[in-house]
This record gives structure tokens, sequence and C-alpha cells, in this order.
């Protein structure tokens, strides 16, 4: 009966957009060979549920609250696009509020957009200007591609009958215009069908697949991989969803997380992790954060099916902000403002990173062009927000080790650019460490005029050779 109401529902024509999500078991009390107990009933959940849309002239503004749903930053640094929410606590998403369905007349709900550059206290704030909202509503309608994945090692097994449940429904609700593709995956992975339009023929293939023997291992990494690889032929500004079921086990891939943050950056792909109870999962909840997506949790079937259907609507209704944001190789925060008169203003947030450091990307070293006085090592003042950015990035993940690499060009002879290039590396280092990093994280080492990057006999190749390198040597 609840399926059933849960699939009326759902019956309209539903509005994708790029992401992943990923289902995830207990992990801190889960091992291996044990089941899930993902009981029915139950009224606990973790945030509010989208459940239905309301007009804003009909809604309660002091039950009000936002969020950012969804940020794409695949096309950084030309735009960055948010996926706004404005809810009430009843689990209604607040339809109305922006071109074109805003009533003429109606207010500018969405006065300012803000960036908060970096991570420490002072940070530096940008307001953005100019920037674009536009309301996707039901009446919308864009052709997806979406990826499932399915996790069917035996530690799924107590959690199969729900889950089953959701990917039937995930099937159901797709619409002509959009395609599906399914991957299972426990030791081994396989393709259950590739993208399809045709409902009825991915149900029977699934029906038939899903009482597949259970496996006691688990290519997670792998199967995800083989899910995203499915939409290689989707345009990066198409709608592309992949739902990745899994328990939050690995012991099998050669596949790393890192591989797969890359692919989903480089193809707008954002995941979603939904944690069934109380899930040890860290790195797929770092998965979600850094491609620009959304952490869930689920402690009851009931719940999990809340979840289902709190992102078929986050799907079809939302606010499109877009920008060009500052340049700032650290943590953005977003601050969008939400005003409603009647009540104070709300503050929709969502944070994207693009620092090398961040613990997913497979970056093992970069340059950056910092500028020293004409034959010495004093740092240009013109650099120093360089500086800040590293320094800013190694406070947030203590984990990390860099190599400071001085480079120059060849006017002056190998003797003196080799102590130049000692000292301008060492001068970086010093000057990380004023900002509060441990001296025991950054070595340094130069280089001289060893290995230039582009020919030293113009002054534009000259000037790409002076330059620094950070080689990181732990995460």
């Amino acid at each position: 009966m609840i399926l059933s109401l849960f699939i009326k529902t759902l019956s309209k024509p539903v509005l994708f957009s790029s992401l992943i999500i990923l289902f995830i078991g207990c992990k801190s009390v889960h091992k291996l060979g044990q089941e899930f107990d993902l009981r029915e009933g139950g009224e606990r959940t973790t945030q509010y549920r989208f459940t239905q849309t309301r007009h804003i002239d009909s809604s309660d503004v002091n039950a009000l609250i936002t969020d950012v749903w969804k940020l794409e930053h695949y096309s950084y640094p030309d735009s960055i696009r948010l996926f706004v929410r404005v809810l009430d606590t009843n689990g209604f998403v607040v339809t109305h509020m922006a071109p074109p369905y805003a009533k003429p007349g109606a207010p500018n709900y969405f006065p300012q957009l803000v960036e908060k550059l970096g991570a420490r206290k002072k940070k530096k704030t940008v307001i953005v200007s100019p920037f674009k909202v536009r309301e996707i509503g039901e009446q919308d309608s864009i052709p997806a591609s979406v990826a499932l994945a399915i996790d069917y090692s035996g530690s799924m097994k107590g959690a199969k009958d729900v889950l089953d449940e959701g990917t039937e429904l995930f099937i159901s609700m797709m619409r002509r215009c959009d395609s599906v593709s399914l991957t299972g995956f426990h030791k081994e992975v396989r393709q259950v069908f590739a993208l399809s339009s045709d409902t009825a023929t991915m149900l029977r293939e699934f029906r038939a697949f899903k009482s597949t023997a259970q496996g006691l291992f688990t290519s997670a990494y792998e199967g995800i991989m083989a899910a995203l690889k499915t939409l290689y032929q989707t345009p990066n500004d198409q709608p592309k969803v992949c739902v990745v079921f899994a328990d939050g086990d690995e012991n099998t891939s050669m596949v790393k997380i890192s591989d797969i943050f890359e692919y989903a950056t480089k193809n707008n792909i954002s995941i979603y992790c939904v944690g069934f109870a109380y899930a040890n999962d860290a790195a797929l909840q770092d998965l979600s954060l850094y491609t620009g997506g959304k952490y869930y949790r689920a402690y009851t079937k009931s719940d999990l099916k809340a979840i289902f259907l709190d992102i078929w609507r986050s799907l079809r209704n939302y606010y499109l902000v877009s920008y060009v944001p500052p340049l700032y190789d650290g943590l953005h925060i977003v601050d969008v403002s939400v005003v409603v008169p009647g009540r104070d203003t709300m503050i929709a947030q969502g944070q994207y990173d693009k620092t090398p450091l961040q613990p997913l990307d497979p970056t093992n070293e970069f340059t950056r062009y910092i500028l020293f006085a004409y034959n010495k090592f004093d740092i240009d003042s013109a650099s120093l927000g360089i500086v800040d950015e590293i320094a800013d990035a190694m406070l947030r993940f203590e984990r990390v080790i860099i190599e400071v690499q001085g480079h120059t060009d060849n006017i002056g002879g190998e003797e003196f650019n080799q102590r130049l290039s000692d000292n301008r590396a060492n001068a970086v280092r010093d000057a990380i460490i004023a900002r509060g990093v441990e001296p025991s994280r950054i070595r340094t080492r130069g280089f001289g005029l060893r290995y230039p990057i582009e020919t030293n006999e113009t002054e534009e190749g000259r000037a790409r050779n002076r330059r620094t390198v950070f080689k990181i040597l732990r995460r």
C-alpha cells in the first residue's frame, strides 16, 4: 500500500539533474557477511523531506527554511550553478519565487549572492554581481540520462527488499525522453542493461537480475565507475544521474575513490550519499561533498522511501542560480540571500573546493607562478594571495605534507640559479609557516635551471620557467 501510494505521488513527469546517490551501510557495526537491520516503521529522520509543492502566497513565512541541494562546479572558473530549495517545516517546497513563474510585481526574493573565500576566520568576502535566478518547475521538461548501480554483495541482504523496491520506482518514473542504464556488482561487475528508454524491458531485465546470487566481497568503486561510464555519450550540459545503492564496503577494486571524483567532476555528476543507520563512511561523505552533492541518512524503510520522494521532487522543483565565480584555489562558501516579506533574511549556503590539496583530488603536483624581486628571493606582494591559498588549505587538511620546488630560467648561470631556486623555495616555505602551518609539513628543494618547461630563448618562455612547483608527498 505504501509503495502504491508512493508511485501515485510520483506519477507526474520528472525533471532530473546530475547526481550520484550512494546508499551506504553501517560500517561501524557491520562486518563482512552480516546483514543490515533497516526496520519497518519508526519516524526518525535526520532532516525535512520534500513531499509536495506549495505556492509562496500560500506558505507560512515563519516556517520557511532554505538550502543548496546541489552545486555544479565542473565548468569552474567559467560558471557555477546552484540548485536552491525553499521549503517549509511540513515538507513542502515553495514555488513561484523567480522567473518565469513568479507573478508580475513579485518582490525580488533572491537579492544577493556572496562568496567567502578560505576557511580561516578572516575570510575574503566577494559580492557576486551579476547572477541569474531561474525557477525550474513541474512544467519544465528536460531529458535525463540515468545510471543505476546496485551492490549485490552478501552484506546487503538485510536492505535488499527495500532497495529492490526503490530501484523499480526509479525505473518506473522515467519519462519517454529519459534513458536509464543498470550496473550490478559484488566481487564482479555486470551491466544488466545499457542506456535505454524502454521501461518495460528494463523492468523485466532487472527483475531477472535481482535474484542473482550474492557474493561475499565487493568491488564497489569499480561498480560505481562502470555505471558512470555508461553516461559517456551524454553531453555535460545535459542532466545526468547516477544512483548507487551500496553498503560502503570496498575490498577488491583497482579503481580508487579519487578516480571516481575526477571522472564525476569532469563530467558534471554530483554524488549523493544515503547512509543506513550509523554508517562509518567518511570517504563517501567526502565524495558527495567535493562533487557538490548531498548526504542523507536513513534509519528505517519508510525513511528511505521518504528520501526517494525527496530526491525525485528536488530534481524537478528548484531555483537555478548561475554566476561567474571569483578565482580562488581553495574553499568557496556560497551564501544566497533569500528574503521573504514578513520574516528575517534566510541564507541558502553551499560550498565547493578548488584546492588540489583536498583529499580526493588525484593531483600529485601543481605549479604556481609566484613572483619575486629581480634576482632576489623576496616574494612580490602580488603573489602573497597564492601563499595564503596554500596555507589555508594546509591548515584545513592537517595530514598533508608538501615539497616546495624552485625553478629558474637560464639567465645568470647554473651556480647562481641553483642558489636562487633554493632560496626562493625556502622563502615560500617560510611564508607558509608564518601563516600557522607546522614546519615539519613542508620540505624544500631547488632545481635551478635544470628543468625548463618552455624555451629560454624568449621572455615569455623564461617567465614560464621561473616557477614554484608544489609536490604533494602525503594527503
